[in-house]
């Protein structure tokens, strides 16, 4: 597996995976486009490809600016490529990101019924700080997680 930064020649393939794993919730092109608009300044892209270069997962990360919080905005995996480090590996990277912009804390929000990452979430450091109700629709409601950052 190889991680790279994520580019805009990427973004076919990123927004099939996308559309593959979150159906009718799946980012568009043009949400990717303005999510990318932010490199290098505000956000932190990656995708992770396997030995035939072909995409296993991706993820995103913002930071308003240096010393201040970072939110994870998006990561997924390929169902054929889950439970083989690929998640960890770019959260680490998206982490060292961070890192080097000094974030004081870094937050996401998933799914509550997504059982598969909340343990990855929590072996990383990350806890439930709290829960917003129909956070992706009627009926969906997501965890609030939040990262220390040691200083």
């Amino acid at each position: 597996m190889k991680i790279r930064e994520l580019t805009s020649i990427d973004l076919p393939s990123v927004v099939s995976l996308e559309r593959e794993i979150f159906k009718k919730d799946a980012w568009s092109v043009g949400q990717f486009k303005e999510e990318l608009a932010g490199v290098p300044l505000t956000r932190y892209y990656l995708i992770a490809e396997n030995d035939e270069n072909e995409l296993i997962g991706y993820g995103g990360i913002a930071q308003g600016a240096p010393n201040l919080e970072a939110d994870i905005h998006t990561l997924a995996v390929a169902e054929s490529s889950r439970r083989t480090g690929v998640a960890r590996a770019l959260m680490t990277e998206l982490e060292n990101w961070a890192i080097k912009r000094s974030a004081s804390d870094i937050f996401l929000e998933m799914r509550t019924s997504n059982v598969e990452a909340k343990p990855l979430y929590e072996s990383l450091g990350y806890e439930v700080i709290s829960t917003r109700r129909n956070y992706y629709g009627t009926g969906v409601d997501a965890f609030v997680m939040r990262k220390v950052m040691k200083k």
